[in-house]
């Protein structure tokens, strides 16, 4: 239980942290310079030799790390690549600019969904706002960035009473736009038009005027509890994906760095809607970043493309657990109860990365090592979810496989998971950065 509890731990830490994408990555970065990595920046010239430790924050929701095996001065040969891919952000709603909304004595924020949040989930909590605000800088082309947490909950949605719908309980349709607008303040008078922006400037101690735009969101500010008789499930908001980052994330930290393995974690943004972004998966970035380090190392494109075709990608995401109260939502023979380990996702759509040669392989370090693991495989009739398995393995033409932790009520404002399958999403990882053999 003690090293149960441990994970579950350092993965409640990071969700308390992780209040925005922006929180996440900053999370990621201190992590990974405590433990001796090396920022490098996107524009400016890599410098990266073997048996070092680097990471980089890419437009501050994105960042990537990597080790660099100390073997590779010695030998010469072409490095062997592994990779593990996540993602920082998670369905919420952002408030948009101009966000005042005042009618009778209240205030409320204009938001926008992102993602495919359930939004009844979100009626009633707490929630805090947290993300990046961007001041007037020295000229035009250098604004200052600030990070920006309310750091307690500072709005609500409140939902209709029962009295007001009596059939309420027999389900009810949200409209984001009329329905979904949290109340953040009590107008005290008329002209008291600006309340959000007098808030930021407050907050950030600034003045209205200095305030150039900003990419703020809603968050959950309840906290992450163990519960079950046994204290054998873990409740939290952001489970999805903080529980793959936090798995990434250890395993670089700790990745095998006296070998001839470069090992990547990538913490990718905006792959709830997609990843088509400068700074998503489905990007030329991961490329462009592989290219520049083995130029560094003296390898030309020839040898980084065959290092990449001869190498494993593990894309962690979470993973749909059965539900009790719904078990005909599952596939007949595959499906997946919390506790069950490391869920190995599998789609003849390809909308998980699927191959049996390298879920073979997975298999075979869970086995090595005593991780226990399920396959999941959608119902037939239902469409299911996409992540960044295929996305990555399309781009980079790696060898990929998707894996995460089973969940239940997935997308909600708080989800649940079995914490004994943090454990095991970690040692998986861990395996990966650190287990002995190459592919041919």
């Amino acid at each position: 239980m003690k090293n149960n509890q441990s994970s579950i731990q350092a993965l409640k830490s990071l969700i308390d942290h992780a209040h925005s994408p922006f929180h996440c990555c900053s999370y990621c970065m201190e992590r990974l310079m405590e433990a001796g990595f090396t920022p490098l920046e996107l524009t400016k010239p890599f410098q990266v030799k073997p048996g070092g430790r680097y990471c980089i924050n890419i437009y501050d929701t994105t960042c990537i790390a990597f080790t660099i095996g100390s073997s590779l001065a010695d030998t010469g040969k072409m490095p062997d690549f592994r990779m593990i891919t996540s993602h920082t952000d998670w369905p919420t709603f952002l408030i948009k600019p101009n966000p005042e909304v005042c009618s009778d004595q209240y205030g409320r924020l204009n938001i926008e969904p992102y993602g495919g949040a359930v939004y009844t989930s979100w009626l009633d909590r707490p929630l805090g706002i947290a993300g990046k605000v961007c001041l007037k800088g020295k000229d035009s082309f250098h604004p200052r960035t600030h990070l920006m947490d309310s750091l307690q909950p500072v709005a609500v949605i409140p939902g209709l009473a029962i009295h007001m719908n009596h059939e309420i309980n027999n389900g009810t349709k949200l409209n984001p736009q009329l329905h979904m607008l949290p109340l953040a303040a009590l107008k005290q008078k008329e002209d008291d038009k600006d309340f959000f922006l007098s808030y930021l400037s407050t907050l950030l101690e600034t003045s209205q005027d200095e305030i150039l735009d900003y990419e703020l969101c809603l968050y959950n500010a309840d906290e992450g509890i163990c519960t079950g008789i046994s204290r054998e499930f873990f409740s939290s908001p952001r489970i999805d994906n903080c529980s793959s980052v936090h798995a990434a994330l250890e395993a670089v930290i700790n990745a095998d760095s006296e070998g001839n393995l470069i090992c990547m974690s990538a913490f990718y943004h905006n792959e709830e809607i997609g990843s088509t972004t400068k700074q998503g998966a489905d990007s030329g970035l991961t490329v462009e970043i592989l290219e520049r380090i083995f130029e560094n190392l003296g390898f030309n494109r020839e040898q980084l493309h065959c290092s990449i075709g001869g190498g494993l990608c593990l894309s962690l995401d979470v993973a749909h657990a059965m539900h009790p109260g719904y078990p005909d939502k599952n596939d007949l023979t595959n499906h997946v109860c919390l506790g069950d380990g490391v869920v190995l996702k599998l789609s003849a759509k390809q909308s998980y990365a699927t191959d049996s040669s390298f879920v073979s392989i997975i298999q075979s370090i869970c086995q090595n090592n005593h991780i226990p693991y399920t396959k999941y495989v959608n119902r037939s009739d239902l469409r299911g979810g996409n992540t960044l398995g295929s996305i990555s393995s399309a781009r980079l033409n790696i060898p990929c496989i998707d894996a995460g932790v089973p969940l239940l009520s997935m997308h909600s404002a708080r989800e649940l998971m079995a914490c004994e399958d943090q454990k095991a999403l970690c040692r998986l990882a861990a395996a990966l950065f650190t287990e002995k053999g190459k592919l041919k």
